[in-house]
């Protein structure tokens, strides 16, 4: 009796064993699949792209400022490397009439001098007698490779004076490019290195030969500098405007982000901010040609759009754990 009572006790406890795991399961496999779905409805916008959803708050916190896709100009530009330089057609190097000792130097580097003003004083070979070297223009003693008590002649150069109030900015002309710089074209100087600064300027000249080891030519810019920012010899980038064209859809360059291995910009509606990739075309550094992937009139992210690159990578890595 006792045992016809222990065997159906055991009997019934795996039963319920195995009720109690199958509802388990069933009810494991049913709240994963509608977390699925919960996640799917919540990462992906109308357009099928993941989507990011933030709080009214959070925009404005990270500053995220919405724009319109549509039709504008761009402007097509060369990114050349150049150099600032002296104005040659407002520099003199000053040397003797007579050959002689050169007796006094008055022009210390960087000093302004005035035209007229005495210059050096040489004792000559032939007169046995000291003359006079007028300063022969106004500007500023850039240069003076000697000191009293040289013996000088007329190819030495006792020091250089240039007017500082323009310089030269040249840059290359490679065969490429032959016949898009030309005179009167538009240029954007801009700093590599140092304080970030930035002239504009136009096309003064474009040299008519080839260089016989690099050929390339050069054009030049002549840039006010009344202020003396601009030092000879200092490097930059200059920017020479090629073309105009109005494109059909454009956005600005902060819209775009790298997505894999891609262009993307965000849409935005209603759902949030959804990934959209794209083909991009022309750009002038600050406006950007959409090729593919995004109809005029969209409304898109076109400020702080990596803002929204990283809540999307932050989402992912959240998922993957």
């Amino acid at each position: 009796m006792n045992r016809r009572l222990l065997r159906s006790h055991a009997q019934s406890s795996i039963v319920l064993m195995v009720a109690l795991t199958l509802f388990g399961c069933q009810n494991k496999t049913a709240t994963h699949e509608e977390h699925e779905e919960h996640e799917e409805e919540h990462h992906t916008g109308p357009h099928g792209g993941e989507l990011v959803e933030l709080s009214e708050e959070a925009i404005r916190s990270a500053g995220i400022v919405v724009g319109t896709a549509e039709s504008r100009e761009i402007e097509v530009v060369l990114e050349l490397p150049g150099e600032l330089k002296l104005n040659a057609e407002r520099a003199v190097d000053v040397r003797p009439t007579y050959p002689g000792r050169l007796v006094e130097l008055h022009a210390a580097l960087g000093s302004r001098v005035s035209r007229g003003q005495t210059l050096a004083v040489i004792h000559s070979n032939e007169s046995l007698s000291n003359y006079v070297i007028p300063a022969p223009m106004s500007g500023t003693v850039v240069s003076r490779p000697v000191n009293p008590g040289a013996t000088v002649d007329h190819e030495s150069v006792l020091c250089t004076v240039a007017d500082l109030s323009t310089v030269w900015l040249e840059f290359p002309v490679y065969m490429q490019d032959l016949g898009r710089i030309h005179r009167g074209q538009k240029v954007t100087l801009r700093t590599e290195a140092g304080p970030a600064e930035s002239a504009n300027g136009t096309v003064d000249y474009v040299g008519p030969l080839l260089d016989s080891n690099t050929r390339t030519s050069y054009a030049r810019v002549v840039l006010p500098n009344r202020d003396g920012r601009w030092q000879p010899g200092r490097l930059v980038t200059a920017l020479a405007v090629v073309e105009r064209v109005t494109v059909p859809v454009a956005v600005p360059e902060d819209a775009l982000v790298r997505i894999g291995t891609g262009s993307a910009v965000f849409r935005a509606d209603s759902s949030g901010f959804e990934v959209q990739p794209v083909t991009t075309g022309r750009s002038d550094g600050t406006t950007t040609e959409i090729v593919s992937g995004l109809e005029r009139g969209a409304r898109v992210v076109a400020k702080n759009a990596f803002w929204l690159k990283a809540e999307l990578e932050k989402e992912a890595g959240g998922h993957e754990d």
